[in-house]
């Protein structure tokens, strides 16, 4: 088994998208993304007679800790919705690992953090578990990325998807129609500043971070340059009222971000577009369509549960991805620093709340 640096995109992306546990997050181009953020990162393969049998797309940040030197901050490494490894037994996957370790020793980590694209209900989840408890990770009830999703399986025709959506979705996309609400794909730059503009809106109403402009637009350029991602809005009399960004990777579609105007409270702005988001999908011959994040506990009063039931309404299916994974280099860093964000987090809820 080797390991190495892989730096062809093409023998990087075909493995993923080969790999029934491959992820958009491990793309090659989400490494680009990070990289255009200023966090250095490794995409190791492992090689088995010269063949990708294994992946793992390493990040690098620096720990939030309240020193007065920036550059003092100690380092940890991350992997979200990965390693890729076709069976927990794969011998790629203590491989990758022990690789990792070296890297963490060089960028001086304080840990290795894994957020594996495994559902909780995976027939091997227990194998799943075991590999890495045997490896030394111990789970971490703090994911970076959110746990839960909403899933839509597409390979019915639309007929029939729409059939399944719920009836008060299905007349909402009826009244938008009726009411001259028209979508279309955004062309030039105007049409991405209203998308900006609009995320901005929704972002300060209902109070969760964006990353800056540049960032969306570098987002959507990567991807968009294969034909793997679209930024729609939907429009009233020429007035953009929503927004979403859709970005493919292999036979999955990811719902990005999606944005809507506060004006016109009484009109459904978002079920005609959601509903135009499934048709660029199936048209791109995508099987499942990813809604992304939902509660991660489903119950009414948690935070996005609005959210949850207007994915809900259109089908589909909740999953749940297995728990974080650390790695722990240094103990002691690794406890001041998750005792930080445990205060934050709380803070974050308690202001929520009000």
């Amino acid at each position: 088994m080797e390991i190495r640096l892989i730096t062809d995109c093409e023998q990087w992306n075909r493995f993923l998208t080969s790999q029934p546990y491959g992820h958009l997050l491990q793309s090659y181009e989400w490494g680009e993304l990070n990289q255009y953020r200023g966090r250095p990162i490794y995409r190791l393969g492992a090689l088995e007679h010269g063949h990708l049998v294994g992946s793992m797309l390493l990040t690098v940040a620096s720990v939030s800790l309240p020193l007065p030197n920036p550059k003092l901050l100690p380092r940890w490494l991350y992997c979200l919705r990965g390693p890729t490894v076709e069976h927990p037994d794969s011998l790629a996957l203590p491989a990758l690992i022990k690789h990792a370790e070296e890297i963490a020793r060089q960028e001086r980590a304080v840990t290795l953090r894994l957020e594996p694209n495994v559902a909780a209900d995976d027939p091997s989840i227990d194998l799943w578990a075991a590999s890495y408890q045997a490896l030394g990770f111990r789970a971490n009830p703090h994911a970076l990325y959110p746990r839960r999703s909403w899933v839509l399986d597409i390979h019915p025709d639309l007929e029939h998807l729409f059939t399944n959506f719920r009836k008060a979705w299905r007349q909402d996309i009826r009244i938008a129609e009726r009411r001259g609400v028209v979508v279309r794909e955004a062309e030039i730059d105007a049409d991405f500043d209203a998308y900006y503009h609009l995320l901005k809106i929704t972002s300060e109403r209902d109070r969760f971070f964006i990353q800056n402009k540049e960032h969306h637009k570098e987002m959507l350029r990567l991807f968009a340059r294969k034909g793997d991602a679209v930024l729609y809005l939907a429009e009233l009399q020429g007035e953009p009222i929503a927004a979403k960004m859709l970005i493919r990777f292999g036979s999955w579609c990811y719902d990005m971000f999606g944005a809507t105007s506060s004006a016109y409270h009484g009109l459904p702005k978002t079920h005609l577009l959601q509903f135009r988001c499934l048709q660029w999908a199936k048209e791109r011959g995508c099987a499942y369509f990813d809604f992304r994040a939902i509660p991660e506990v489903l119950k009414p009063g948690e935070e996005m549960w609005g959210v949850y039931q207007f994915k809900k309404g259109f089908g589909g299916f909740s999953r749940l991805n297995m728990p974080t994974q650390d790695y722990i280099y240094r103990p002691l860093i690794y406890t001041a620093w998750r005792g930080g964000v445990k205060v934050r987090r709380l803070l974050q809820r308690t202001i929520r709340k009000k």
